[in-house]
């Protein structure tokens, strides 16, 4: 995992005592939610690059598409 750090969370103190009642790690907890909300948005970045780069790209005719398939094709059996 690397080294750790701390990062400090402030929670209203009625929470802080409802937690302690409760057999959560919430240091593990946290981490886990932590590493999932960062992978969510760089999935969300990724797709947001993707359409960009997509928009960019432009349509290609379907005739070219079998085109180059066809020569893939060809290359491939030689």
């Amino acid at each position: 995992m690397g080294r750790l750090v701390n990062v400090s969370v402030k929670v209203p103190e009625e929470i802080r005592k409802l937690m302690r009642k409760v057999d959560v790690n919430w240091s593990e907890y946290l981490r886990e939610t932590i590493e999932t909300k960062i992978r969510v948005e760089m999935a969300k970045d990724a797709a947001r690059k993707l359409d960009e780069i997509r928009e960019r790209a432009g349509k290609v005719p379907t005739g070219e598409l079998v085109r180059w398939i066809r020569e893939d094709r060809e290359r491939s059996l030689k």
